[in-house]
């Protein structure tokens, strides 16, 4: 890279990857992405969190200026369980576009607690890392759909696996099947981590109309709930092969 007092003289003789890389490699010092959440009201429209974004995967300015193709827009499935210990299902939508990093949250009736944060940007670098993709000039809308108009409280880490497999699929351009979900913490090595309620979640899955819930290996497989079979296993991507 060339130093700040590069005369003339010396810059014809630069090539065009030369530009291109000092470029990139400008615009990375400036993005030590933020960490966190932006203000805004968490009943409103939607609130910003800040992504930390790793220089693994990024496209280069060129590509990105033939018009790379965004990820594709995906839906899936979140098991979960209320105040009350009840197994629900949440959906949750992605859509991406032309962007800077941003990562919008649509909230609607729902708080987003410090640990949902933390799983989605996890599950962001997690998914570039796994898929050698970038997502480099692109922002990410995350929309979650409550099962009714009461304020629902989304927290808790072991939505990071769904919210993993739903970033890898519109990576990848799939789409992920509505009977095959997941619950579970996802680390740096990859490994999925225990989690509690999976009974309820299993219920909750088996009146959803999913025939299979993966956990983590080291949870309870011997959960019996008629019409959904319970499937323990070690790693995310163990848990990709299994689902897409």
């Amino acid at each position: 890279m060339a130093s700040d007092d590069s005369t003339a003289t010396q810059l014809p003789s630069d090539s065009e990857s030369d530009v291109i890389s000092r470029i990139e490699d400008g615009l990375l010092s400036r993005r030590g992405f933020l960490v966190g959440l932006a203000t805004g009201s968490v009943g409103g429209a939607g609130a910003v969190l800040g992504l930390t974004r790793s220089d693994e995967g990024f496209q280069s300015l060129a590509t990105l200026a033939g018009g790379a193709t965004l990820p594709a827009r995906v839906q899936y499935y979140l098991p979960a369980v209320d105040s009350s210990g009840e197994g629900l299902i949440l959906p949750v939508e992605f859509v991406f576009s032309k962007g800077d990093g941003e990562l919008f949250v649509d909230v609607g009736d729902v708080e987003v607690r410090h640990d949902l944060q933390l799983a989605l940007r996890e599950a962001t670098e997690t998914a570039t890392r796994l898929t050698g993709r970038s997502l480099a000039g692109t922002a990410i809308r995350v929309t979650f759909d409550p099962p009714d108009s009461d304020v629902l409280a989304l927290g808790g880490k072991s939505w990071e696996a769904g919210l993993t497999v739903a970033l890898v699929a519109s990576l990848r351009r799939q789409s992920p099947p509505r009977t095959k979900q997941i619950t579970g913490i996802v680390n740096d090595e990859g490994v999925l981590l225990p989690v509690g309620e999976i009974e309820a979640k299993a219920r909750a899955a088996r009146a959803f109309g999913a025939a299979e819930l993966i956990v983590p290996e080291g949870n309870p497989s011997d959960v019996t709930v008629h019409g959904v079979r319970v499937v323990e296993v070690a790693s995310i991507r163990d848990a990709l092969d299994r689902i897409l």
